[in-house]
């Protein structure tokens, strides 16, 4: 190496170096925009399984012939919803804990709804919590179906 080429040498390792930061800015940041995204689709996800719930319950308990039965039927509805053919200790848990919820947006239906009780919302988010709390895990990820890949066959 001369003394003339020790200059570009330099300015050589200056860019490879602004190169290589410029790279991991954008590594770093579309890392950070891939999990916002993951967030973001996640939040949607529950959003709409949280509406889907709630129709079916209020579709479930309007249609009930019985107002005594509109709780029942609505928590049948929820169980064949997460697929749960046979009931057991651990689905009828989560059931009775869901009841609440089910009896508010009962009287919230109904003509008679009184403003002392517990909101259909507020015993959601409290089902939800305690849900949370007691499996370290989303209720609503218990309506997430995997559906394996079926080949498909040519006669």
């Amino acid at each position: 190496m001369t003394d003339s080429e020790a200059p570009a040498l330099d300015l050589i390792a200056g860019f490879e170096r602004a190169a290589e930061a410029a790279g991991e800015a954008e590594d770093a940041y579309r890392k950070e925009a891939a999990a916002r995204i993951a967030a973001l689709a996640l939040e949607r996800a529950t959003a709409f399984r949280r509406l889907n719930l709630v129709r079916g319950a209020v579709r479930a308990i309007s249609e009930a012939d019985e107002p005594e039965k509109a709780v029942a039927r609505a928590r049948f509805v929820i169980a064949q919803t997460l697929g749960w053919e046979e009931i057991g200790p651990r689905e009828e848990l989560v059931l009775d804990r869901l009841t609440p919820f089910l009896e508010a947006l009962r009287t919230e239906l109904s003509t008679e709804a009184a403003s002392t009780t517990e909101s259909a919302a507020e015993a959601l988010r409290g089902f939800e919590d305690w849900y949370r709390a007691e499996t370290g895990s989303d209720f609503y990820a218990l309506f997430e179906r995997y559906m394996p890949d079926t080949p498909r066959v040519d006669f």
